[in-house]
């Protein structure tokens, strides 16, 4: 555990001196506040506004962030031949891949942690009335940078940082549309087809599941026990795509 451990706060320093880090963070600290100047052009819905904006920056951050980072580590340990110093230690492969995937989702907690707070306060700056559905829109992107971390590390644990890019970038955008995919395979009257479309969908991550967005933006209510049956499906992805890339990392040839 305590090998694990250190691991995991290794990971963290070294998210933490990435310079993209920083540049997100003011990026975010500039975009999350310049939602201001639209109330000057809708000021009838601007509640509307600002949690659309708000969540759709934060979202888009925290996004490109857990991507980033998640399939950069591993290739960067192995290009900077750090990963020797590691694994030939009395630390196995798949800690070392569990460590790491920690440290990188304390720092992507971290970065959430600030851009929600700046969110919450511009909000009160503006009198505008917070709910439940902001919470839970937070919490389910924070599930999603979890399934995309893990995603990440999977691709990234056999492969160079931009194949690993490319195919959870694919895997985004396919996560969000995995409905319309499940719909579509229904419809069709291609028996191959159908069968290939619904084996994607429960094979694919199906983000949209965790996407809360909309409901805050209209303050629909969402249950708890909604959120927790996310939080179980999200987790439970998470742990799968992560076992696949320690098997992975296990068998992987460095030379």
């Amino acid at each position: 555990m305590n090998e694990l451990l250190a691991i995991a706060l290794s990971g963290f320093r070294e998210s933490r001196r990435n310079r993209v880090t920083v540049v997100v963070f003011l990026f975010a600290f500039v975009m999350i506040f310049a939602t201001t100047f639209a109330l000057e052009l809708t000021v009838a819905t601007f509640e509307r506004v600002m949690t659309d904006v708000g969540l759709g920056v934060m979202s888009l951050i925290a996004v490109f962030l857990a991507i980033f980072l998640a399939t950069g580590l591993l290739p960067r340990e192995v290009e900077r031949r750090t990963v020797y110093m590691v694994v030939t230690k009395p630390v196995g492969r798949s800690k070392f891949v569990v460590g790491r995937l920690l440290g990188n989702l304390v720092t992507l907690s971290f970065v959430m942690a600030i851009m929600a707070v700046l969110f919450v306060a511009q909000m009160a700056i503006n009198h505008a009335t917070l709910t439940q559905a902001h919470g839970i829109a937070i919490a389910g992107l924070f599930l999603e940078v979890i399934v995309l971390s893990a995603v990440g590390f999977m691709f990234a644990s056999g492969s160079s940082q931009f194949v690993a890019t490319v195919a959870t970038v694919g895997i985004y955008f396919v996560g969000h549309l995995a409905p319309d995919l499940y719909r579509m395979a229904n419809k069709t009257q291609n028996v191959a087809l159908k069968w290939v479309g619904k084996a994607a969908y429960y094979v694919l991550p199906n983000l949209d599941r965790l996407d809360f967005k909309a409901r805050a933006t209209y303050a629909e209510p969402t249950t708890f026990s909604e959120l927790g049956g996310s939080a179980v499906y999200a987790v439970g992805y998470a742990c799968i795509a992560i076992v696949i890339a320690c098997l992975v990392f296990e068998r992987r040839d460095f030379k």
